[in-house]
């Protein structure tokens, strides 16, 4: 007779899925990934952005909406400057850790 496991879920586990599903769903865009690459070297405003990666402005204010709402980039204002900074260094290990796991694959 075969043993069957038993596979609930409590409603704290399940709000943390959630959370971690939205998370990686906020790193599904090429684009939003090349941000977090360029603030791996610390906090830039839209204007640095916009420099480093030639895409016009309300692009690249759309794509650090959905990362400033999954709480993957930070904001601090200076003046009259906004500046967006990774939220966490780890974010910056996720990003390397799938782009090695990629590279392996290969």
């Amino acid at each position: 007779m075969s043993k069957k496991l038993s596979v609930s879920t409590s409603e704290e586990e399940m709000k943390t899925l959630l959370l971690q599903a939205e998370l990686c769903q906020s790193l599904t865009h090429p684009f939003r990934l090349k941000i977090l690459r360029i603030l791996s070297d610390g906090k830039k405003n839209v204007s640095q952005i916009l420099e480093a990666t030639q895409k016009p402005q309300p692009f690249i204010s759309q794509h650090l909406r959905v990362l400033r709402e999954k709480k993957v980039v930070k904001t601090e204002r200076e003046g009259n400057e906004v500046y967006y900074s990774l939220s966490d260094p780890k974010i910056e290990k996720i990003c390397a850790l799938v782009a090695e796991l990629i590279k392996e694959q290969d």
